[in-house]
């Protein structure tokens, strides 16, 4: 099956995903945000550990339901003596159900501005190797 793919997801809060079952999780780096735009409430993604340049086929992650979306802009605002900085985040928190395990088949990278998508087979138990 073919998922939009959020990586370099730290190993703590997938692990929280898996105790909790529910996370909502906070999206600001420019790759996995424009993954984000494209997917929406009821979609399932594939969220890893993984950097962006490293997923390929035997990656490993968790699948999960979006069950919520929302697109932020935050405004971010240095300020010293000798000057004064503005600047405008955008972000996307999405609120994930966990569904279970998979691993990568193919990865369809991407290109600029595009979000990432994988295909990946659901893991129902664990090989030995």
């Amino acid at each position: 099956m073919q998922y939009v793919v959020l990586s370099g997801i730290s190993h703590h809060v997938l692990k929280d995903l898996e105790h909790d079952k529910i996370k909502t999780i906070e999206i600001r780096s420019p790759h996995n945000f424009l993954s984000a735009l494209e997917t929406k409430a009821g979609d399932v993604i594939f969220l890893t550990p993984t950097s962006l340049e490293d997923v390929r086929p035997g990656t490993t992650g968790v699948i999960a339901k979006i069950r919520e979306k929302q697109i932020s802009m935050h405004r971010v605002i240095a300020k010293t003596e000798e000057f004064f900085e503005e600047a405008e985040v955008q972000m996307a928190r999405l609120q994930l159900e966990i569904k279970g395990h998979a691993r990568v088949r193919r990865s369809k990278c991407c290109a600029l501005g595009e979000a990432t998508v994988v295909d990946a087979d659901e893991v129902q138990f664990f090989e030995g190797r």
